[in-house]
């Protein structure tokens, strides 16, 4: 299977940034090996992140398209903007010569299915998780819901259409093959890796006395934020010099998270949201970094991509067991598996990251660099893909 024009299609809330984060640098690399990607993204982002997002992209070599993603009445607003937006996907179809589709989870998919027949476009699923059970588990949506049904049966109907299926661990495509009872020999685990050139020209040199506490990402209720910041807190107690920097765009969710947490003075953390290319600076100028997330049945399909970020630029890891590829971290030593225990957590970070500060920063990076590199992640979709 050979293809030369596929349309990324995908579902985005203002807060986050894996199109430009994750996806772009993967796509650029593509296209050197004679891919040509484009972005059709749905999103409720206000014009000012539209525009960015479409200068971004289009600096990279990616035409890029936004389609507006209807915000009322309950679920019916997104579902109907899915419903609507196959006539968008259409649309970048005939302008740009499509001739293959690869809709980014549940939503996308929907509208790729209500595109009818689709003729001789060859179809790449990412189903990158279980977007739907995700809410399940950390949103209150009920099992016996309508939405629930309706995107389970997109989820399935969808993987037994697609040409191929991309995941994110091996245990996705047991479950996913359990639902859709589709051919195993479609499914393919393709990497969240970064480009790791920003990483390496060393660490900065510091002067100031600040021990850092980093994290990055959204906070919604499966990050634990709670139980982040009273990790932290707990830390800033026996180290007075600690700083938690906080790198999100999901400021509702930190403030709800300090004000439950019963944080008064919050002079010591710092937030900000920063476009891409400057985090790896920002990361390589912290001391710690926190990957917590709750457990459930959702978490078997993710891959964080905190992880590749943290290892790059250095960072010891606080995080959870079983999500995501961490044995290796953990076995090196440069990942603390927290399970609850706040007991645990300052003894861990006293004997490894403050005694030994310089060769856990260095085994951290040389596991990033062996697991979570950009052409790892190219190489993993070049395979998936078929491109020669």
């Amino acid at each position: 299977m050979k293809m030369s024009n596929c349309l990324f299609i995908t579902w985005d809330g203002p807060q986050t940034s894996y199109l430009e984060g994750l996806f772009l640098p993967i796509f650029k690399e593509l296209v050197s090996r004679g891919y040509q990607m484009h972005v059709l993204q749905f999103t409720w982002a206000n014009a000012d992140v539209v525009q960015r997002s479409k200068i971004t992209c289009e600096t990279a070599g990616i035409p890029y398209r936004s389609v507006p993603i209807w915000r009322k009445g309950g679920g019916a607003g997104p579902l109907l903007s899915a419903i609507a937006g196959s006539r968008e996907i259409w649309r970048a179809v005939r302008d740009w010569n499509i001739d293959a589709l690869m809709p980014r989870s549940l939503m996308p998919a929907l509208a790729v299915l209500m595109m009818g027949s689709r003729r001789e476009l060859a179809l790449f699923f990412d189903a990158d998780g279980f977007a739907v059970d995700e809410r399940v588990d950390f949103r209150g949506l009920s099992k016996a819901s309508p939405i629930y049904r309706i995107l389970r049966a997109v989820e399935a109907k969808t993987a037994r259409v697609a040409d191929r299926v991309l995941v994110r661990t091996p245990r996705a495509i047991e479950i996913l093959l359990d639902r859709s009872k589709t051919d195993r020999a479609k499914f393919h685990v393709v990497g969240n890796g970064r480009d790791p050139a920003p990483f390496t020209n060393g660490w900065p040199k510091r002067i100031d006395e600040e021990f850092r506490v980093c994290y990055a990402g959204s906070l919604g209720a499966q990050y634990c934020p709670g139980e982040m910041i009273e990790l932290v807190q707990k830390l800033r107690a026996e180290i007075p010099t600690l700083v938690f920097r906080v790198f999100t765009g999901d400021h509702a969710n930190l403030d709800i998270a300090l004000r439950q947490s019963g944080v008064a003075d919050r002079s010591w953390i710092e937030v900000s949201r920063l476009p891409p290319d400057e985090m790896p600076a920002a990361l390589m100028q912290c001391d710690l970094a926190l990957a917590l997330r709750h457990r459930a049945f959702s978490t078997q399909g993710v891959s964080p991509i905190k992880l590749g970020e943290y290892m790059l630029a250095g960072l010891p890891v606080i995080g959870t067991r079983g999500v995501g590829p961490v044995e290796t971290l953990i076995d090196a030593g440069v990942m603390f598996p927290f399970d609850d225990d706040m007991l645990q957590v300052w003894p861990w970070v006293r004997d490894n990251v403050l005694n030994h500060q310089m060769a856990i920063r260095e085994q951290a990076h040389a596991i990033g660099m062996a697991h979570f590199s950009l052409k790892a992640s190219v190489d993993s979709y070049v395979s998936a893909l078929a491109v020669s």
